[in-house]
């Protein structure tokens, strides 16, 4: 009997050894190893490593680019970098600067699909030619270099379709300005706001209107006064206007204008490329 519990025990203790050394080899070769992956993967202890900011080699060739002078280079890499590279450090300067070629562009002389040439013919009148050419008077001017919207026969001006779309996001205080198709072209920094409390976003309308205010009275583009005059941008929708701060604040707030509100330069941007009937949307 002694001897049958003595082979029990000894066949028990191999079984335990047995288990042990699994253990051992599962550690050493399985669960060793994956923790040792992990860690490369994460950094040690626990900590995640830098990820190599992959869009910013493409930031660094678009600045490059820009410096060499060659802005439709630089366009085409920073778009590339916004679309495949969104949570790059570098995105944020790199819309801000695509904004700003894309205006360069448009406004240049630099050859764009849509940008042609207008000869001025006799009984033209700058608002036919805006019309016809889908641009504004104002971009008219301020492509071909005019301090007044008077014009010539036989005079060749620059014109482009100025297609684009308003999206104001009140959130990220943005108004961003898209082509027809989406695509991105200029974003502007919202620096106040005073809608109506009934106004509430998502609002889906127009351009209705652009009117320049001097004295008491709306003034023409033709006019001496145009350039000095308070301009602002009217929504088909009963209280969203786009204007720019005003150089003195009313004193109380009741008295302030409906509107967004922009720094000056922006708005004088926006007012050139914007067409009334352009589509506008609110957003929260």
């Amino acid at each position: 009997m002694a001897r049958v519990k003595l082979v029990l025990a000894f066949i028990a203790l191999v079984i335990l050894a047995a288990g042990v050394a699994g253990a051992a080899w599962y550690w050493e070769k399985i669960a060793r190893v994956d923790m040792k992956m992990s860690q490369e993967i994460e950094g040690r202890g626990g900590e995640k490593r830098d990820v190599p900011d992959l869009g910013k080699r493409h930031f660094d060739k678009a600045i490059e680019l820009l410096r060499e002078g060659e802005l439709q280079a630089a366009q085409e890499t920073l778009y590339y970098l916004l679309e495949y590279y969104p949570e790059s450090e570098t995105y944020p300067e790199a819309r801000r600067i695509l904004g700003e070629v894309n205006l360069d562009l448009l406004i240049s002389k630099t050859p764009l699909e849509g940008k042609t040439e207008y000869t001025v013919r006799g009984g033209d009148a700058p608002i036919t030619i805006a019309r016809k050419a889908k641009t504004t008077i104002d971009y008219i001017m301020r492509a071909n270099g005019k301090m007044s919207a008077m014009i010539y026969k036989d005079e060749k001006l620059t014109v482009y379709p100025l297609e684009f779309e308003l999206d104001i996001h009140l959130a990220d205080r943005k108004v961003i300005v898209t082509t027809k198709d989406g695509k991105f072209f200029k974003e502007y920094e919202i620096l106040d706001t005073n809608l109506p409390s009934t106004l509430k976003a998502p609002v889906s309308t127009t351009l209705k209107a652009k009117v320049a205010w001097h004295g008491d009275r709306y003034v023409s583009i033709r006019e001496k006064q145009y350039m000095n005059a308070q301009k602002w941008m009217q929504s088909g929708k009963q209280g969203l206007f786009i204007r720019h701060v005003p150089q003195t604040p009313p004193a109380e707030k009741e008295n302030a204008p409906y509107g967004v509100m922009l720094s000056k330069p922006d708005f004088e941007e926006l007012f050139t490329i914007i067409r009334t009937g352009s589509p506008v949307r609110l957003h929260s």
